[in-house]
């Protein structure tokens, strides 16, 4: 009974008011407030460009950040570095030109005919262009180059270039899908449309002008590897990566991909600013040599399944090479019927040049839908072309 009393004392005296006063008479403390700075209002907030500029949380990027620049949208070119310029002054289209063209024959360009102007003078060059005496010049300039041992093909595609501007290239029902160009650059007459797709409905209107909406980028994002020196997609690949591109469409348009699937009119080659235009050349005739030799084998084919008919094979096509070195590209011909075959330029152009986008643009669509068109004259049988065999090294 002892202890029970105990713990009975020691729980009373725990829980009786006596030590609930005595808690209760000591001094209460309040804790102290934490401290912060106190920020000041302004009862009318800054709106200003220049005060919100001020407040911005700006976080620059790590310079090693695994991100392609060439993969951005395209943006206006700022002030662009020409690295293709040596210390003395010559540039890549001086050298291709010099190693390309034999000596003793003058050297051409048919960009150097083109009318480049601002859309505002463009109508007014027009309206003093002379028919009568435009018609003389390409006849006199046709001249010259059969003399100098170009073939028909050439000239035509020689001439076909330098006319933009001077007349127009597309359906005029194209006119609302590209606002920004010239109206005279369009026609209602559409067999005066050379830019145009092989079979006429709306399906492949469309298809034409998204191509061609799609090889306008080419510039811009040529001019956009430089700024962002891009390693891999250099100036040069958008380049040929964009006729290649186009090419398929125009092969598809035609609906002859399938037949000639594997042999084409024309080849290309990219080079660095560090390959010499010797280079180039020599890697040109190289494949432009097998071409032919495809070519060459194609026709003999359709020659012994043809034996004994009446009609008769066109003749060997004239081929093409296409140049990238940096933001230059070249056209080149090549006469796989001549003696000697050489390499002849057609044009060059660069894209590094803002205010030549749609000149250039359109060199590229002639091009491409010129040996688009003599494909499509060449009546080979599909069951006699030869298997050409892809080289990684070119």
């Amino acid at each position: 009974m002892a202890f029970l009393r105990d713990v009975s004392d020691r729980f009373w005296n725990y829980v009786s008011p006596r030590k609930t006063q005595q808690r209760r008479e000591k001094p209460f403390k309040v804790p102290p407030l934490p401290t912060h700075a106190r920020r000041e209002k302004s009862l009318a907030r800054d709106m200003t460009p220049e005060s919100r500029v001020r407040v911005w949380d700006v976080t620059t990027p790590s310079p090693g950040a695994s991100v392609d620049g060439a993969q951005l949208p395209p943006s206006p070119p700022q002030s662009l570095e020409r690295p293709y310029t040596d210390f003395e002054g010559d540039t890549i289209v001086d050298d291709i030109v010099e190693a390309i063209n034999p000596e003793d024959e003058e050297n051409w360009d048919a960009n150097e005919d083109t009318i480049v102007v601002d859309e505002s003078r463009y109508v007014d060059e027009q309206k003093h262009i002379d028919e009568e005496a435009e018609r003389a010049r390409l006849e006199a300039q046709g001249k010259n180059l059969r003399n100098a041992g170009w073939t028909e093909d050439s000239v035509f595609l020689f001439q076909k270039l330098g006319m933009r501007g001077r007349e127009p290239l597309m359906p005029r029902s194209w006119v609302d899908d590209f606002p920004a160009l010239p109206a005279d650059l369009f026609t209602t007459k559409l067999d005066k449309a050379y830019i145009k797709p092989a079979l006429d409905s709306d399906r492949s209107d469309f298809h034409a002008q998204k191509a061609l909406e799609e090889l306008f980028q080419l510039g811009p994002r040529a001019r956009d590897a430089v700024l962002t020196k891009a390693p891999i997609r250099t100036p040069a690949y958008h380049i040929r990566m964009s006729i290649k591109k186009y090419n398929k469409w125009a092969m598809k348009d035609a609906g002859i991909e399938p037949v000639w699937r594997d042999i084409s009119l024309f080849e290309v080659i990219i080079g660095s600013t560090e390959t010499s235009s010797n280079d180039l050349q020599q890697k040109m005739l190289l494949k432009l040599g097998r071409l032919a030799d495809l070519w060459s084998e194609a026709f003999a084919l359709a020659r012994e399944v043809r034996a004994g008919e009446d009609d008769t094979l066109p003749s060997l096509p004239t081929l093409y090479g296409v140049i990238a070195s940096h933001t230059i590209m070249a056209f080149v011909s090549y006469d796989p019927s001549a003696e000697t075959p050489t390499l002849r330029t057609v044009a060059i152009f660069d894209f590094g040049q803002e205010g030549y986008d749609v000149w250039n643009t359109f060199a590229v669509a002639i091009f491409i839908i010129h040996c688009r068109n003599r494909m499509m004259e060449l009546d080979l049988l599909p069951e006699v072309q030869p298997q050409s065999e892809s080289d990684p090294d070119l």
